[in-house]
């Protein structure tokens, strides 16, 4: 299947929200398999979670960029 780069919705015990990079791994019809790094430079950070597919998106329109200036 090979990696794919995406953006995922992972929701945090008690309810906090956060959009992060990750790679698609594995997926279903109706779950995606995604793995990220909490510390991209710790290879033992590395963690691997299914989540909903409507959860994973390959690009957003919605991406605001960093000010350059």
């Amino acid at each position: 299947m090979g990696e794919i780069p995406v953006i995922v919705r992972v929701e945090w015990e008690g309810g906090a929200q956060e959009w992060r990079a990750a790679k698609a791994v594995r997926w279903t019809k109706t779950h995606v398999m995604v793995t990220w790094r909490d510390d991209p430079n710790q290879p033992a950070t590395e963690r691997y979670e299914w989540l909903r597919a409507p959860d994973v998106v390959c690009s957003v329109s919605w991406f605001v960029a960093p000010s350059t200036h």
